[in-house]
């Protein structure tokens, strides 16, 4: 919301909503039941430095459960789950202080450091978890990133149901003649092949279906088509069903290779079109993955998660179940545990 911004990810507006506040006014949410009304004023100055931060964030946190009234039913919901974070939270896989993120970032670039981590977060412990317990009870679409299965069968599942539905539609709304090609971020490619060298990315990301490529990319990074209007323009909104960011999807006509490229340059120029990554909200598990508390988040985004998922479903579902790229992922995985 234009009213609610520069938040920390612990006091999101994914966390507010989930605890019955909705943003009515510049820093102000309002509890969304009839028979409560509380309001709260979350503002943070500029010159507060981490710690004090990290402390002021803390009492906003309590004060979403606290400051509903004794009657509403989201207090109840609010301290249950405010309850389990705090036992549980500083125990979640993956989980860092913000203030190592730099050290972080350059460790990445480590593939055994890359290993461990998608390690944690493919983890089957049911005391450690991803995603904050009371988000899953919202909405479906958080399931693919708190896959307990091992071999990543609900995030695939998950996707191909949605690459299907978003095939369906796509189809309904665009002319015959049209084409729409959506890019592989460069991030995603170069984490696939840190994690699983010979991963064969053209199937794990679309199952080497070229008329499902577009479905199957906007499935596993978190985009549908939804209704909305374009204006003269040719092509579809899409949007991200956790952050509810809408972007344009555009299209061209698909005559042959050159027009199709030729025409897209002069559709596309001067427009914001839709970039996997880049177009989520930045407080959306998709780009910061979920915080476990002020100052504490998860060290792998959302896409992360998914496509890691992916690749061990790719693995597992190897001829035989026992290929020569399942054995280097289990190799490379047991080699840094």
């Amino acid at each position: 919301p234009n009213t609610y911004f520069a938040k920390p990810l612990a006091l999101s507006p994914l966390v507010c909503a989930a605890f019955g506040w909705e943003n009515t006014g510049k820093d102000i949410i309002k509890c969304r039941h009839p028979k409560c009304g509380a309001t709260i004023c979350i503002a943070f100055h500029p010159s507060l430095n981490e710690e004090s931060h990290d402390r002021l964030c803390q009492k906003y946190l309590d004060m979403l459960v606290s400051s509903h009234t004794s009657g509403c039913p989201f207090r109840s919901f609010a301290s249950r789950w405010s309850k389990v974070m705090h036992q549980g939270g500083s125990k979640a896989v993956h989980c860092v202080r913000k203030s190592k993120r730099a050290d972080i970032i350059t460790e990445e670039n480590n593939s055994e450091y890359l290993m461990n981590r998608v390690s944690e977060v493919l983890s089957d412990s049911k005391t450690n978890f991803y995603v904050p317990p009371y988000f899953l009870s919202l909405s479906d679409e958080f399931l693919r990133f708190e896959d307990c299965t091992g071999d990543g069968s609900i995030t695939r599942d998950r996707v191909k149901e949605g690459a299907l539905q978003i095939r369906d539609k796509l189809r309904a709304r665009l002319d015959g003649g049209s084409k729409i090609d959506v890019k592989v971020p460069d991030a995603v490619t170069i984490f696939c092949r840190k994690v699983l060298p010979d991963a064969d990315i053209d199937n794990l990301l679309y199952q080497k279906e070229n008329m499902m490529k577009v479905p199957y990319l906007l499935s596993t990074f978190g985009w549908a088509p939804c209704e909305g209007s374009v204006g003269e323009k040719a092509g579809v909104i899409v949007k991200c069903r956790i952050c509810q960011a809408k972007i344009w999807l555009a299209s061209s006509l698909s005559t042959d290779e050159e027009t199709f490229r030729k025409r897209r340059r002069i559709d596309t120029k001067g427009d914001a079109t839709l970039k996997l990554i880049d177009s989520h909200r930045v407080y959306c598990p998709y780009v910061s993955g979920f915080s476990f508390g002020p100052g504490r988040q998860s060290d792998l985004p959302g896409w992360k998660v998914v496509v890691s998922n992916l690749l061990r479903s790719t693995t597992h579902t190897s001829v035989g179940g026992n290929s020569e790229c399942e054995q280097k992922f289990v190799n490379k995985k047991c080699s840094v545990q």
